[in-house]
């Protein structure tokens, strides 16, 4: 029941932190082994949801820092190391999704936390409650970044000397 419950926001906010949905995808289940194997020890007084998002983020912070240190050490040591066309790009897969520039743009130049919010909530339908679960922040705090967003993503997109004004 917790996993059909939860493994949507968990996999999502996993592929938000990991930007890779195969990544995402593990985190998620190493997430709920984890919880399987602790459920004796939770307190059934608390919810859920901010345990299991803890969870998440950690596993996501490890996995992203053990993923960096193999790339600097790859750069460094591997074959290619002289080759600078064979380097990772690092472009976000949803940023390489959209066709608009200046979306893309504008969507990049948000501040990282206004940016998960917006995405989580406005694109993806998460509702902010859950949002602010997966974040370990304020339901209010969710919906003021996802305003700004909004806010910014309009007038960043409404210039007429950007060559978009249709949008």
């Amino acid at each position: 029941m917790l996993v059909r419950r939860h493994i949507r926001s968990a996999t999502l906010l996993a592929a938000q932190l990991m930007g890779d949905r195969d990544e995402a995808e593990d985190i998620a289940q190493q997430a709920f082994t984890i919880a399987f194997d602790r459920i004796d020890d939770l307190d059934p007084a608390r919810p859920f949801a901010p345990w299991l998002f803890a969870v998440v983020r950690r596993l996501a912070g490890n996995n992203l820092a053990r993923t960096s240190r193999r790339r600097k050490l790859w750069t460094r040591w591997g074959p290619q190391a002289s080759d600078p066309a064979t380097k990772p790009s690092g472009e976000n897969a949803l940023l390489a999704r959209i066709n608009l520039a200046a979306a893309s743009h504008a969507f990049s130049a948000l501040p990282p936390m206004q940016r998960a919010c917006f995405e989580l909530v406005a694109l993806r339908d998460i509702p902010p409650v859950d949002v602010a679960a997966m974040h370990g922040i304020a339901v209010a705090t969710v919906r003021q970044h996802v305003f700004r967003a909004r806010h910014a993503l309009r007038k960043a997109l409404d210039k007429p000397d950007d060559g978009i004004e249709g949008l």
